[in-house]
């Protein structure tokens, strides 16, 4: 049968042991038909086949990124970007969001997200405050979200205002903070429950801003060359958009849900019980079609690094706060007996747990939970989301229990592994532990928790090889692996992650023919490299969505 795409002419890397790599690669009907040398695919070219010649390059088994956030990376594309680099100060900062407000009428939220506010600005030694932003933005309320949305968002006068925050209103229950001045009025950081009000002065989506959202984010991802990807926070309006687009035929890639088992109201019991209607209704892990599914509930144990949140045994470096901040230790954002709670119901209505997990306090938290619900040797393939800080006994423990670990690598490799020093060099060997997971043959994937990090492929594997950060540390370089076992994070251990390994992670006759094809091949540059590479086609189910000359394909 004449193939649907034949490429041909290059490197086709399989990271299948039992399929070598070839030269060529046919597709029929979504599939992968054959894979060998480019006179082996010759008798799969016929009149309507469409070729693409390679000329050298290779062809890799589609990214798969395990966990990131579709809406949000397409909101905060739109977004004034406060992310260092590019701004080296908080006057670079004050620039940007007053060149947005001079083109953004009175009275109108301006939102600015990427704000690091685990590292102060060198230039001045501080962050920004609410009186820098009146600075630039007199006459419209301002919004700063901080990079990894588990710290709050500095706010200017205006808005504060808006939600009747003034030096009167009493201090918050912690771990909510109203940050203060010397002189006790409110300086713009508002956390936690206290900045409720705040969100709800903010004016909600409508259904085209959603969809909106979802389709520039796509278009991101296919630019970095993923096929499927895993959203790791799913709320019941992007649900609606992501099934138009597939009754549509419009979901350019595939996509794994996370639901979030508590929502609406908040995190834990005082939320809504998600999971109760999932398990009433039915809804189990896999539910859906090849393109749009259920990869299972989640939930959040802690905080976050960037933020100095995540639950720390040891409490963080740098700057001291007191003991009761909630930066001293980190903070947890459920509490671990109503946790094994929601492991066990999920558990006995199969549905897999997928957990935000960051500090070592935490992932034991979350381990203890796993431990109580479920069987080792069952196949449940349960989840820590990130697992920053893992020690030796922890890893064994995850090991034990059969659980799976989707890393969030890119944070080293992006912005945001500027605040490995909140942590220290001693726990940097523990730290995104890639090479003490390989070693013990713990499932594991990678991702970048977009928009927190960036979710490109390339900026991953080139960390997971040479553990540099973007001021140019090496840090921990006992968790180095090669690039054989970093390409796998996005390949069949990603498919792993989804029970997805019969369909798609290696370019395997019989499987899906999702394939990235880059500029050259990684196992052939040098680490430092590798995220210099292009992105010259995503290819999903055999049909090009992306090509670096023409952009995205319709």
């Amino acid at each position: 049968m004449p193939a649907d795409l034949v490429l041909r002419g290059g490197d086709v890397v399989t990271l299948d042991p039992d399929v070598p790599d070839g030269e060529a690669i046919a597709i029929v009907d979504e599939r992968i038909v054959a894979v060998g040398t480019d006179e082996e695919i010759e008798s799969h070219v016929g009149a309507e086949t469409d070729v693409v010649e390679l000329d050298g390059r290779a062809a890799l088994p589609g990214f798969i990124d395990t966990h990131l956030h579709v809406p949000m990376g397409g909101q905060r594309m739109t977004h004034v970007n406060c992310r260092s680099p590019p701004n080296a100060s908080i006057a670079d900062v004050v620039e940007r969001i007053r060149e947005r407000a001079e083109s953004t009428p009175d009275g109108e939220w301006i939102i600015c997200s990427g704000y690091n506010l685990g590292l102060v600005w060198e230039a001045e030694g501080r962050h920004i405050d609410r009186w820098d932003i009146d600075e630039a933005a007199p006459n419209n309320p301002v919004q700063i979200n901080s990079v990894g949305g588990h710290t709050g968002s500095i706010y200017n006068s205006a808005a504060l205002e808006i939600a009747g925050i003034s030096k009167a209103t009493p201090d918050p229950e912690p771990p909510a903070v109203i940050e203060r001045d010397e002189k006790g009025r409110p300086s713009g950081l508002v956390s936690e429950h206290a900045e409720e009000p705040l969100h709800e002065a903010i004016p909600d989506r409508t259904a085209a801003d959603r969809r909106a959202d979802v389709e520039r984010a796509f278009e991101q991802l296919l630019e970095w060359g993923i096929t499927t990807a895993h959203e790791a926070l799913t709320a019941p309006e992007e649900l609606r958009v992501y099934q138009r687009l597939e009754r549509e035929g419009s979901l350019p890639i595939r996509l794994g849900l996370m639901i979030q088992g508590d929502a609406s109201d908040g995190l834990g019991s005082e939320g809504t019980d998600v999971l109760e209607a999932l398990s009433t209704a039915g809804i189990e892990t896999g539910f859906g079609s090849d393109r749009l599914f259920v990869v299972g509930v989640k939930y959040f144990m802690d905080g976050a690094f960037t933020g100095r949140t995540a639950a720390m045994y040891e409490p963080y470096e740098g700057e001291p706060v007191p003991e009761d901040s909630p930066q001293y230790d980190g903070v947890l954002h459920i509490e671990p007996d109503y946790f094994a709670d929601r492991v066990q119901r999920a558990h006995e209505a199969n549905l897999r747990v997928c957990v935000h997990g960051q500090g070592d306090r935490g992932i034991d938290h979350i381990l203890d939970a796993f431990e109580a619900a479920v069987d080792p040797d069952e196949d449940h393939r349960y989840r820590i989301e990130h697992a920053g800080l893992t020690y030796p006994e922890q890893l064994d423990r995850i090991e034990e229990l059969g659980v799976c670990v989707s890393s969030s690598i890119n944070f080293l490799g992006a912005d945001v592994s500027r605040n490995w020093v909140y942590w220290g060099e001693e726990r940097m060997g523990s730290t995104y532990a890639l090479g003490s997971l390989r070693e013990r043959g713990i499932p594991t994937a990678a991702n970048g928790d977009w928009p927190v990090a960036t979710a490109d492929p390339l900026l991953a594997l080139r960390t997971a090889v040479s553990r540099e950060t973007v001021t140019g540390d090496v840090v921990g370089p006992s968790q180095r692996i090669d690039v054989e076992d970093a390409l796998e994070l996005y390949g069949p251990e990603a498919a792993y992650l989804g029970f997805n390994e019969d369909e798609k992670g290696t370019l395997t006759p019989g499987k899906l023919g999702d394939v990235t094809v880059l500029s050259a091949d990684p196992r052939d540059v040098e680490p430092a490299d590798i995220a210099d590479l292009d992105i010259e086609y995503t290819i999903v189910g055999g049909s090009t969505a992306y090509d670096a000359d023409r952009g995205i394909v319709a």
